[in-house]
C-alpha cells in the first residue's frame, strides 16, 4: 500500500495520525478534505480533525459514521487493513471537543446548518459522527419510509376482498397467508425470513389477488421486480416461475406473472456512470407494485434512491433475511428497518404494522442438519450457538438426518493424512491441510453416478470427445444448458479475496488441477494444448463483476468459456432470462465486461445464489469480517450438502463475532 507523504497543513494532525496513515487505515481521501476545510472553520485541534477523518473513512468499513466510543473497530474492517498500535484520545474529553467544534452540527439542528459534519445522539449514550451528506441521506430515508408506511396504496382492498382472493388460491399455509394479507393491505410491506421460508412464494400468491381485483375494476397493473445483483434477479425469476402452472388462478394471470423479468435495482432506477439516476422524485417510475428481493444487500444511498423513485400510491414490498451479511456499501438498512419496527407501537410508529417475519423454512426439509444449523445461528442464544458448532464439527447430530455426511468437516477428515505428511522429510507447510485441494476440487471432477449428477468437468470431458468432427455441436443450447447446470451443482466459497485461502489463491489452485484434467482430454481428442484466449481457457467458469447493459450482462452473472465460435473459437456462454430469446447465449471474449474466475466466490458474492453442494473455506486466522453472519450466509447457500474447511477454534470465534456497524437510521425510525 502506498504511503506517499500527504503534506498536510496541520502538522500536529499529521504527526498524530502518522501510525494510521502508515498502516493504511486512514488514506488521502479521508485526511486531505478535512485538512483543507479545517482552516475555513477555524478548527486546529488534532483530536477533532482525527474524529473528522474517521467519519469520512467510516463508509469504507460499512459504517454510516464514526462511533468514537468504538473507534478502534474502524481500523479493522478487513484483513488487509490491520489495526495499528495507536494511542486513542480519552473518550469523554474527545467527544466534548467534537461537540464544540465549528466543523460539527448537532443532529437536532443539522437541517438548518451547513457544517460538513453532523453528530447524532444514539441510544445508550452513544454518539455518531458522520459526513453531512450521509446524515441527510439517513434522515431523508427515514422520512420517506415513515411516510410510505403511514399512507395507503392507490389500489385498495378490503379485508373481505383479500380473504376472497386467498380462498380462490386455496392458500392454507398460515405463514404465507399472513404475508400476503400484509402486502395486500399495506403500501409498504417488509417480509423477512431465512432461506426457503417462502418469501418469493408469497409474492407469487399476492400478485393474483391484486391482478384479479384490478381486473374487476377494469384496471391494469404494472408490476416491477428487482434485486441488487444480476444473480439475485435470476434467482428471483426462477422462484417466481417454479410450479407456476399449479397456481390456482386464471391462465391470463399466470401468463402475466410468467412474463415478469426481474431487473437489477441499478437498471430499474436507470443509474448512470456518474451516479445520477433516470428515475427520481421528479421523474418517478411508472408502476403500481415494486417488489425488491435480497434487501439486506441494499445500502443506505441506494435504498434512498429507490424510495424517491416510487410513484405516489404504488406498493413497495421488500424481501430479505436480516441474518445475512449487510450491504457492501455503508448502512444496515434492513436491520435498521426491523429494529425501528420492533421499537415502535401502532400509531406512534407506522412501521410496526408493515413487517411480517417468516420462521418456518421449507428449503432444507430434505437437509435437516443444515436446517438445524441455520436455525441455531438465527436464534442468537449462546446454547444454540454451541449446538451449531457441535453440528458443524460432528459432535452432535440431528435425529432425523438420513445422510451421514450431509455436513463434512474437511479438516477432521484430512487430519490423518496431514499427520502422515508431517513425517515426510522436505514437506513444505501449506496454508491448506494436506489433501484439502483434492477434496475441494473433487465435486467439480466427479463422474455422474446414481446419487449425483456429476461435476461439470466430467461432463465437459465427455462432450469434448462426443463433439469431434460434429458441425454445430457446441452451439447446441441444450448442451450449453447442461454444462451450466452441472457447474451450478457445486461452488467453493471463501471469506477473503486474497491469500492462499482466499478467492485468488484457491481459484488459481483449482484452475490448475481442472486445466490439467481437461488438457489431457483435449490432447487425446484433438492433440495440442487446451485452447486459451485473452486470459481465459476452455472450461473456465467466469463471474461478471460490473454491470454492462450494452452486452446484457450484470454484476454476478456466471458463465462458462466454451468453443462455441467459428472454428471452435472460445466464447463465454451465459443463461439468458429475457422473454422470447434462447435460454443460453454466447458472448465473444473481447466483449465481456470486467470479470474473474468463478470456481471460487466470496461469501459476499454468493448472496442471492444457492447450490446443491457448497464448500465453505474459512480463513486460517481470526478476521474482522469472519463473523456469524458470514458463516450463516455461506452455510445457507447450500441446499443439500455442506463441506467446510477450517479449525474448530477459528469457527468458534467467528460464531462469537457479530457484524458491528454504526448507523443512526433505526433511532430516526423509532422517532
Amino acid at each position: 500500500m502506498s504511503t506517499l507523504p500527504l503534506y498536510l497543513r496541520h502538522e500536529e494532525f499529521a504527526l498524530q495520525i502518522e501510525p494510521l496513515t502508515q498502516a493504511g487505515v486512514l488514506q488521502a481521501q479521508d485526511v486531505l478534505p478535512i485538512d483543507a476545510v479545517a482552516e475555513r472553520y477555524g478548527e486546529q485541534d488534532p483530536a477533532v480533525l482525527l474524529a473528522a477523518a474517521l467519519a469520512l473513512r467510516a463508509p469504507r468499513a460499512g459504517h454510516v459514521g464514526a462511533d468514537l466510543a468504538q473507534a478502534p473497530l474502524l481500523t479493522k474492517d478487513s484483513a488487509e487493513e490491520a489495526g495499528a498500535a495507536f494511542a486513542w484520545p480519552e473518550l469523554e474529553p474527545w467527544l466534548a471537543k467534537v461537540r464544540r467544534s465549528a466543523l460539527v452540527d448537532l443532529a437536532a439542528l443539522a437541517p438548518a446548518g451547513d457544517r460538513p459534519l453532523v453528530l447524532q445522539q444514539l441510544s445508550h449514550g452513544r454518539e455518531l459522527l458522520m459526513a453531512r451528506r450521509l446524515w441527510q441521506a439517513q434522515a431523508q430515508l427515514a422520512k420517506e419510509l415513515l411516510a410510505m408506511a403511514a399512507s395507503r396504496p392507490a389500489l385498495q382492498l378490503t379485508d373481505e376482498q383479500i380473504q376472497q382472493g386467498l380462498e380462490r388460491l386455496a392458500l392454507t399455509d398460515p405463514q404465507t397467508r399472513s404475508g400476503v394479507e400484509l402486502a395486500a393491505r399495506q403500501r409498504l410491506a417488509i417480509i423477512t425470513g431465512g432461506p426457503g421460508t417462502g418469501k418469493t412464494y408469497s409474492i407469487k400468491c399476492l400478485l393474483p389477488v391484486l391482478l384479479e381485483h384490478a381486473a374487476a375494476l377494469g384496471q391494469s397493473l404494472d408490476v416491477r421486480l428487482a434485486a441488487p445483483t444480476g444473480k439475485a434477479a435470476m434467482r428471483m425469476q426462477e422462484g417466481i416461475a417454479q410450479d407456476l402452472e399449479t397456481l390456482a388462478t386464471t391462465a391470463s394471470v399466470r401468463t402475466f406473472i410468467q412474463g415478469l423479468v426481474p431487473q437489477t435495482l441499478h437498471k430499474l432506477l436507470g443509474m448512470r456512470p456518474d451516479g445520477s439516476a433516470r428515475h427520481t422524485r421528479s421523474n418517478p417510475l411508472t408502476c403500481d407494485v415494486i417488489v425488491v428481493d435480497e434487501v439486506s444487500m441494499i445500502d443506505l444511498q441506494l435504498m434512498l434512491r429507490l424510495l424517491e423513485a416510487v410513484p405516489a400510491g404504488a406498493r413497495l414490498i421488500l424481501l430479505g433475511d436480516r441474518d445475512q451479511l449487510a450491504s457492501v456499501e455503508a448502512g444496515t438498512v434492513l436491520a435498521d428497518l426491523l429494529l425501528g419496527a420492533e421499537h415502535g407501537h401502532g400509531a406512534e410508529n407506522p412501521l410496526a404494522g408493515c413487517v411480517e417475519r417468516y420462521s418456518v423454512s421449507k428449503r432444507f426439509a430434505s437437509a435437516p442438519t443444515i436446517a438445524a444449523i441455520a436455525a441455531d445461528l438465527q436464534h442468537g442464544a449462546e446454547d444454540r450457538r454451541v449446538r451449531a458448532l457441535q453440528l458443524l464439527t460432528g459432535h452432535a447430530a440431528v435425529d432425523h438426518e438420513t445422510v451421514p455426511d450431509r455436513v463434512r468437516w474437511l479438516d477432521r477428515l484430512l487430519q490423518a493424512g496431514a499427520e502422515a505428511e508431517k513425517l515426510k522429510p522436505g514437506v513444505v507447510k501449506s496454508a491448506l491441510p494436506a489433501g484439502a485441494l483434492a477434496a475441494l476440487v473433487a465435486p467439480y471432477l466427479q463422474a455422474p453416478c446414481q446419487d449425483t449428477p456429476g461435476g461439470y468437468v466430467a461432463l465437459l470431458q465427455a462432450a469434448l470427445g462426443d463433439g469431434k468432427g460434429q458441425a454445430g455441436f457446441w452451439s447446441d443450447p441444450v448442451l450449453q444448458g447442461r454444462l451450466l447446470d452441472a457447474l451450478d451443482q457445486y461452488r467453493v466459497l471463501a471469506v477473503h479475496r486474497k491469500g492462499p485461502r482466499g478467492v485468488a489463491g484457491l481459484d488459481q489452485a483449482l484452475s490448475k488441477v481442472i486445466r490439467e484434467q481437461l488438457g489431457k482430454t483435449w490432447r487425446d481428442v484433438y492433440a495440442g494444448d487446451l485452447p486459451a484466449e485473452l486470459g481465459s481457457w476452455l472450461g473456465q467458469p467466469v463471474l461478471v463483476t460490473e454491470n454492462s447493459y450494452e452486452v446484457g450482462l450484470m454484476n454476478g452473472d456466471i458463465g462458462m468459456v466454451l468453443p462455441t465460435g467459428q472454428n471452435r473459437r472460445l466464447q463465454a456462454v451465459f443463461r439468458d432470462t429475457r422473454p422470447g430469446l434462447p435460454a443460453v447465449r454466447s458472448v465473444p471474449l473481447a466483449r465481456l465486461p470486467p470479470h474473474q474466475g468463478a470456481l471460487v466466490l466470496t461469501v459476499h458474492k454468493s448472496q442471492g445464489s444457492q447450490f446443491p453442494h457448497v464448500a465453505l473455506v474459512l480463513a486460517d486466522r481470526d478476521s474482522p469480517i469472519q463473523t456469524r453472519e458470514l458463516v450463516y450466509t455461506g452455510i445457507t447457500r447450500a441446499q443439500s450438502r455442506l463441506s467446510w474447511l477450517g479449525s474448530a477454534e477459528v469457527l468458534d470465534r467467528a460464531l462469537k463475532t457479530r457484524v458491528q456497524r454504526a448507523s443512526g437510521l433505526a433511532e430516526l425510525l423509532v422517532g
